[in-house]
């Protein structure tokens, strides 16, 4: 200021042509001395936004959110989509991916943490927007994998459909609900690479001469659950498996599901249901042993013709040297020999869990001795099949605990239910038996080595009363006043 005054005074004692000449001068270093000011005001500026993302980068660093592991973030993503959802409501076109493209727009982080199943409204024709609104999403999220939900389609909604046919290379796990099969027929064989899991319930039969291959090119697909009408109407890389359920609904025989389940060489977990048994035992003649060898879990459950019918072929084709539980549920009368049973017990020695419910399995004497002599580790047995007297007394002999015996029947046993439709019941033999393989935490901690044999955690032991004289309908105050002091001792035990 005191230079531009300075200025001013002396040229007021100047001419007209020096003062044009000073006043030129002053504008050049007045210009000049603005724009090094505006340079530093940029580059405060340029120092105050990195500043300022410094610090949004170190709060987000410290921020509380930080500390939560990915799955529980997933899953608050979910809850808030889901809420959002249901406040958009009626609006349904949109509902569904609306709060997921909002919540999308927080941060790339929240965007890769997307794996909520797609569920698009198949039940109408889409929208304009909607259908803009779907694929945007989809083009955004790649190249996600996509956990894709197809429930209840109609033929107006068939734009939508298209973009889902789109994306099946992107899809890494399927649940289809849908009535019309025939749109996974546009599929190339080569679409389903990404597929990992499949959920496929079909009530409809699929054209005889039009059978669904295209899971065969599926080669990363381990887990399938399918309800359907028959096998005859899918085909499925059964070789890759490692977990298969499996249920029709046709009445479909034992031996087709029996040549399904020896081609799943790899099989971990197998629950198979809906078939129908054996009417007669076949002649499985030279038919060679199929070994399983990673099977873990194995649980059957099957229909009876005419009454009775006959389980135990199913398994003289099978070796499960790793199964570790065994549920069998037959239906009504059901056959199986005591060589058959042993034979099988035998190539799978590693049973822990077994259970045979809801039928009246032959059981005899034969079958119980071979059943404990045969399944070393077993742990958890529950029988609900028992329809002799012999085979529950032939039960309670072989579960009753010597010390001076040379073998103990079942070792690890710790869990035994059995529901028995007769009563014939010896309650002397029965509290022998609980008994014998029962110590409390003191009676443990004394002894000098443990006892050859587990100590029982659960028994539940039902029968049936009806038909029996009055006087017989109960049982007696003695043995129900032992089983009272058992329970008191810590022992969880149910006799009904």
């Amino acid at each position: 200021m005191e230079n531009i005054t300075s200025a001013l005074l002396l040229m007021g004692n100047s001419s007209t042509s020096d003062i044009e000449h000073h006043s030129k001068s002053l504008i050049l270093a007045a210009e000049a001395n603005l724009a090094r000011i505006e340079s530093q005001i940029q580059d405060l500026l340029r120092l105050r936004d990195r500043e300022r993302g410094i610090i949004a980068a170190l709060k987000q660093i410290a921020a509380p959110i930080r500390k939560l592991p990915a799955e529980l973030l997933v899953e608050i993503f979910r809850v808030v989509a889901a809420r959002a959802g249901k406040r958009s409501i009626p609006n349904q076109t949109s509902w569904a991916l609306k709060p997921v493209l909002v919540l999308s727009q927080v941060c790339a982080h929240w965007r890769q943490l997307w794996n909520y199943q797609v569920n698009l409204n198949l039940k109408k024709a889409p929208s304009d927007t909607y259908l803009a609104t779907t694929k945007t999403f989809f083009e955004r999220s790649a190249p996600l994998l996509v956990p894709m939900l197809w429930r209840g389609q109609t033929q107006e909604a068939s734009p939508l459909v298209q973009v889902m046919l789109d994306l099946a290379p992107r899809w890494d796990s399927l649940v289809f609900e849908a009535s019309d099969v025939s749109q996974l027929h546009k599929l190339s064989t080569d679409a389903l690479k990404s597929l990992i899991s499949l959920d496929l319930k079909h009530r409809d039969e699929i054209p005889a001469h039009e059978p669904l291959k295209v899971f065969l090119g599926a080669h990363s697909l381990r887990t399938v659950r399918l309800l359907v009408p028959s096998m005859d109407e899918i085909r499925m890389p059964w070789s890759q498996l490692v977990d298969l359920t499996l249920c029709v609904w046709q009445d479909e025989p034992a031996e087709k599901i029996l040549d399904i389940l020896v081609q799943c060489t790899n099989l971990v977990a197998a629950q198979l249901s809906g078939f129908v048994s054996w009417s007669e035992p076949p002649d499985l003649g030279s038919t060679p042993v199929v070994q399983l060898t990673q099977l873990v879990t194995l649980k059957l459950s099957c229909d009876v013709e005419y009454n009775e019918g006959f389980i135990s072929p199913f398994f003289a084709r099978l070796a499960l040297p790793a199964l570790v539980n065994l549920d069998i549920c037959t239906g009504l009368e059901t056959h199986w020999s005591s060589a058959e049973l042993t034979s099988f017990l035998r190539r799978s020695p590693n049973i822990e869990n077994l259970v045979i419910s809801d039928s009246h399995v032959h059981m005899t004497s034969h079958n119980v001795l071979s059943l404990f002599a045969d399944s070393p580790n077993l742990v958890t047995l529950k029988l609900q099949c028992f329809g002799y007297d012999e085979a529950f007394e032939s039960a309670l002999e072989c579960l009753t605990f010597s010390a001076t015996s040379p073998a103990h029947s079942a070792p690890r046993l710790q869990k035994l239910v059995i529901s028995d439709n007769t009563r014939n019941l010896d309650e002397e033999r029965l509290t022998d038996m609980i008994s014998s393989r029962w110590w409390t935490e003191a009676q443990l901690a004394a002894f000098p080595v443990s006892p050859p044999v587990a100590r029982w955690v659960k028994l539940k032991i039902c029968t049936d009363f009806e038909g029996l004289p009055e006087e017989k309908r109960e049982y007696s105050d003695v043995f129900m006043e032992e089983i009272k002091q058992l329970k008191a001792q810590g022992l969880d035990v149910k006799i009904s």
